[in-house]
């Protein structure tokens, strides 16, 4: 696990103009082969995964399988293993998540608690100079919305 960590850490901290393409191949080459490893373990009991993990194993799949072409430009490979690093990345913290409860069993989370929206009737959105947003959080009225 150490040595994926720190396989993350040396592709996150690559930089595309001082990199050369044979590192970022290479380093394609080994992340895929740690992802490939760390998901076999993660994802072993499939019975356990939540809709959301089965969502990111579809991730890690196609990440997988469409590796860049070797015709494919730098910054496209440099792209790729960046997210593999990222993929990798959550694939190690499910991992450490997984050792520290293995009790408990994978539950979804809760759903996000639903807050009323105030409307122009319940006088709330007007004695509180606030409009709601698209996310649910009031915000104060733009000066050029005030009627």
């Amino acid at each position: 696990m150490d040595n994926a960590e720190l396989a993350v850490r040396r592709v996150l901290a690559l930089q595309l103009g001082t990199t050369t393409r044979s590192t970022l191949d290479e380093a394609a080459s080994s992340l895929r082969g740690k992802i490939i490893a760390l998901a076999d373990e993660v994802f072993a009991a499939e019975a356990g995964l939540t809709p959301t993990d089965r969502g990111f194993k579809l991730e890690v799949t196609h990440l997988v399988d469409n590796q860049p072409l070797p015709d494919a430009l730098s910054h496209e490979v440099y792209a790729h293993i960046r997210a593999q690093a990222r993929v990798l990345r959550r694939l190690i913290a499910m991992k450490q998540q997984a050792k520290e409860s293995p009790a408990r069993p994978t539950a979804a989370r809760p759903p996000l608690p639903v807050r009323p929206r105030p409307t122009p009737t319940t006088g709330f959105a007007g004695h509180a100079g606030t409009y709601v947003v698209p996310s649910g959080l009031a915000s104060p009225i733009p000066e050029g919305d005030r009627r």
